[in-house]
């Protein structure tokens, strides 16, 4: 008799044994989980922190604010849309010394033909313009990640749409 009690008694320990490992286990990962997910969400908002910031100084320096720059044209024209911050500041865009430029930073090739001349015209605040460039090749598509150029301020990293 005494010697049942004994294997049940093991018997127990060992199921008790592996319940604490399954949920110690699950305690791990859950923990695991919830730091990566406070990680990945400090990143992100760190990273979002600094486009805001770069686009600021960007519209500063430059006078124009981006509003989108996407794939046009059967992809073969990169249409850059921008609104006016300080028309004195945006005349920078129609610099026939220095027009607007795109680098797609994946094949680290320049894209500075622009698809028409541009008119003399007078630039007003909160009107939104295109600046059509070429794509050479179709090179840069929806995804791409391009720096815009606009005399001698860059913006890094705008997604193209």
């Amino acid at each position: 008799m005494k010697n049942i009690l004994m294997k049940d008694q093991v018997r127990m320990k060992s199921e008790i044994n592996w319940q604490q490992i399954i949920y110690t286990i699950g305690i791990v990962l859950l923990l695991g989980l919830a730091t990566w997910m406070i990680v990945s969400q400090v990143t992100t908002m760190q990273s979002q922190g600094k486009l805001v910031a770069a686009k600021a100084a960007f519209e500063e320096q430059t006078g124009i604010r981006v509003v989108r720059i996407a794939i046009t044209g059967g992809g073969g024209i990169v249409d850059l849309q921008y609104q006016v911050v300080d028309p004195d500041k945006a005349l920078i865009v129609h610099d026939s010394e220095k027009p607007p430029l795109m680098i797609d930073e994946k094949h680290n090739l320049i894209f500075a033909n622009p698809f028409h001349e541009h008119a003399a015209r007078e630039l007003h605040t909160a009107v939104t313009y295109h600046e059509m460039i070429m794509n050479g090749a179709g090179l840069i598509q929806r995804g791409s990640k391009i720096s815009l150029v606009v005399g001698d301020s860059k913006l890094e990293n705008v997604i193209v749409e």
